[in-house]
């Protein structure tokens, strides 16, 4: 797995796995590795490689600081994608988040580093694109059923629409019902929930991990799995 850091020695495992994805049952040639370890104070640093270089030559690193409260303070994100002709092939971009604001500093393209800043609308969620840390964001969406919410979901790859756009939705997920996935032989205890529109559905465990995923898209259907998955220990 890479990583924008390494593991300091005052962090304390507490998970890791790596997603798996498929399309119509062929396995991609792509996969999220991710860990999470914990500081003295109780927040925890998450580290995800998103690699898919070798199936359309994108590469995202991300490292992500939560409180112990599980709010996100800040993610910082390495993105490359030599193949996309008119978007972004680069960026070094660093986000904070501090009562209600966030502060972005980044590089797109090799350009000099700027900065700017956006007020968060009170309450926004923060939607980052990557399994691991859409678990917790599904969660709470559902748990906002027929509420409109505000979101923030940051954009790697358009220059037009960085560093994000913020959207005012109604909840669009539901919960559906208490499943249980079989991962090899590990069965795991998991809360399954939807798109209101019934397309993707999340399979999320009780520590906010997405297990599985399916998305039914254009007559395909993509299927995303976890594996290598060390579940967290107890602290102490």
């Amino acid at each position: 797995m890479r990583y924008l850091h390494p593991i300091q020695g005052h962090e304390k495992f507490v998970a890791s796995g790596r997603y798996r994805f498929f399309r119509d049952g062929q396995a991609l040639q792509k996969a999220e590795a991710w860990t999470i370890h914990a500081h003295p104070d109780g927040a925890e640093f998450i580290r995800v490689d998103a690699d898919s270089r070798s199936e359309d030559g994108k590469s995202i690193l991300v490292e992500a600081l939560q409180n112990a409260e599980k709010e996100l303070l800040r993610f910082d994100i390495r993105y490359e994608n030599a193949n996309f002709e008119g978007g972004i092939k680069t960026l070094r971009a660093s986000y904070h988040i501090a009562e209600g604001w966030m502060q972005v500093g980044y590089a797109l393209n090799g350009a000099e580093r700027a900065y700017l800043e956006m007020e968060l609308p009170a309450g926004a969620m923060i939607d980052i694109p990557l399994l691991l840390l859409r678990g917790r964001t599904v969660m709470e969406m559902a748990g906002c059923e027929g509420k409109a919410l505000s979101v923030f979901v940051p954009m790697f790859e358009h220059a037009q629409l960085f560093p994000g756009i913020v959207r005012t939705i109604q909840s669009p997920m539901e919960y559906v019902a208490d499943d249980l996935v079989s991962i090899g032989k590990l069965p795991i205890k998991t809360r399954r929930y939807r798109y209101v529109d019934q397309a993707v559905s999340y399979w999320i465990d009780a520590h906010g991990v997405v297990i599985k995923r399916v998305n039914a898209f254009r007559q395909q259907e993509f299927v995303v799995l976890i594996s290598d998955y060390a579940q967290r220990k107890q602290q102490r």
